[in-house]
């Protein structure tokens, strides 16, 4: 059950992360190709997901399952 609300926390952040920023690239009128919108998104996810979504997630899953 911990993993399974680790991974849906993640996710929900995850989904969040990269609907805003893509929203704020519309809100800014940047037109990027394809391949600068991915460049960024990944820039600021994987250190995100890895530093700190990743073990807030899991911290958060432990505090519900216990």
């Amino acid at each position: 059950m911990k993993t399974a609300l680790t991974v849906l926390f993640s996710w929900m952040v995850v989904y969040l992360v990269v609907t805003l920023t893509l929203v704020g690239f519309a809100a800014l009128g940047v037109s990027l190709v394809l391949p600068a919108q991915t460049f960024i998104l990944t820039a600021v996810l994987v250190p995100s997901m890895v530093l700190v979504i990743g073990p807030v997630s899991a911290k958060a899953a432990s505090k519900l399952c216990t």
